[in-house]
């Protein structure tokens, strides 16, 4: 752990439930990536780059649903423009993306 933040610090993070709709390669990503776009409900439909080819297939997304952070200011990466930040557990090259354990509504918030 390298710092501690309040609670106020971390209220400011929107953590939505979302759906993968669509999902390409990124063959002009520095590393090897996905450009997802997710379905985030009220919140509209968000893309984003993910690192997560080493565990995960195209088709093994489509449809998972995942957490991610919505309210971080959109970020260039290659030729594309991500929306939102998906999370997952970090080991090494691997990212294990966090999910919730039943299917909930998108845009549900985490909390």
């Amino acid at each position: 752990m390298d710092k501690t933040i309040t609670f106020e610090d971390f209220s400011k993070t929107d953590l939505r439930v979302g759906t993968i709709i669509e999902v390409n390669d990124f063959p002009k990503a520095r590393k090897p990536a996905y450009q997802l776009t997710i379905d985030f409900g009220d919140l509209g439909i968000k893309k984003t780059s993910a690192q997560v080819t080493t565990l995960y297939q195209k088709e093994d997304l489509l449809n998972k649903q995942i957490v991610a952070v919505v309210n971080f200011p959109k970020k260039q990466i290659a030729n594309f423009m991500s929306e939102c930040l998906i999370l997952g557990a970090v080991n090494g090259k691997d990212v294990i993306l966090l999910n919730p354990e039943h299917k909930v509504k998108n845009g549900s918030v985490v909390s």
